[in-house]
């Protein structure tokens, strides 16, 4: 079904006998979308369609059989350069708002936006900042623009959040000056059965790009990160402290988000101060672990019910 815009779905609201007549552009995309078709011939109005009727029902049941008269204030229209951005950041897993300092789509090409655009939409309301970082994100006020204006639908971003474990990869050595060599890709580092299943199941629950470790040292750590083979677990004197964890999931921006935690009790206990809405839905010994998750790679409705779970906590802890 194609989605039904909030403007479309106040149209069809507000014409309960069937006969519709709204803005002229907004018209068009509902008789394009075969929701309306023309009413006698007169070209003024029109008639709601079978298929108008249902969206507008799954409309209602979608938003709680609210009336989209009384549901999201439409956001005025944007300027083009800013409209684009907010629209492109909304079609990403990750919702960044692509400027010039985003290396993975400044070299692969892609579309990105200068600094006056950037600092528009985050005066707007509809980006922000995430901890220290400059990088530019969709805020909720963001996401209700694209869906309004984009007819995207876009919600809060997926995150999950894996273990690391004890095998790794050997030491990289040194080379003719003494120094060490490049560390590996944290995505690559980790080497043991236990772990690789939980990361085939995030691959499975979400984009890479939202996927993070939870590294015993380091912290939560992006995949690309390079880093090297060490000995810490939770609990040793090196290891990373919960106010350094904090500091990550503000950098994350984990607020924003629906987290899931695949791994032992140990690190989930040393993440749910920082993000209490974070679901861990793993219970046993690694042997269930690797089970719950090979279920979660086969099965995309154990993965839904997971993610609803997770969106639950959220709104649980933080509101909608």
């Amino acid at each position: 079904m194609t989605l039904l815009t909030p403007t479309g779905a106040r149209i069809l609201d507000a014409n309960d006998n069937g006969v519709v007549s709204g803005h002229a552009a907004a018209m068009a995309r509902l008789e394009a979308d075969s929701l309306v078709v023309p009413h006698n011939g007169d070209g003024g109005t029109h008639r709601m369609t079978e298929d108008g009727w249902k969206a507008l029902d799954e409309w209602r049941q979608a938003n709680g059989n609210a009336s989209p008269l009384l549901a999201e204030t439409i956001r005025p229209k944007l300027p083009k350069a800013q409209h684009d951005a907010i629209v492109t950041a909304a079609g990403r897993p990750d919702q960044r708002v692509p400027g010039r300092d985003d290396n993975d789509v400044f070299s692969a090409g892609e579309k990105w936006f200068r600094s006056p655009t950037l600092r528009a939409v985050q005066a707007a309301g509809y980006a922000t900042t995430f901890g220290r970082y400059s990088s530019l994100y969709l805020t909720p006020e963001g996401r209700t623009y694209a869906r309004q204006r984009g007819s995207i639908d876009v919600h809060r971003r997926r995150l999950v959040i894996c273990a690391c474990g004890h095998e790794k990869k050997p030491h990289p050595g040194y080379n003719d000056f003494g120094n060490v060599n490049a560390g590996y890709p944290a995505g690559e580092l980790y080497t043991g059965q236990y772990h690789r299943s939980l990361r085939l199941a995030a691959d499975a629950l979400t984009d890479k790009s939202l996927t993070r470790i939870m590294s015993a040292l380091h912290g939560l750590v992006d995949l690309k990160r390079p880093l090297l083979p060490y000995d810490v677990t939770i609990g040793d004197e090196r290891a990373i402290t919960p106010e350094r964890v904090a500091e990550h999931a503000v950098s994350l921006g984990t607020h924003d988000a629906d987290v899931i935690f695949l791994g032992g009790q140990d690190y989930a206990e040393l993440l749910r101060p920082a993000i209490p809405h974070l679901y861990a839905p793993l219970s046993g010994g690694m042997g269930e672990h690797r089970g719950l998750c090979k279920q979660a790679r086969e099965d995309s409705a154990l993965r839904e019910a997971w993610w609803a779970t997770a969106a639950e906590l959220h709104e649980t802890q933080h509101g909608k």
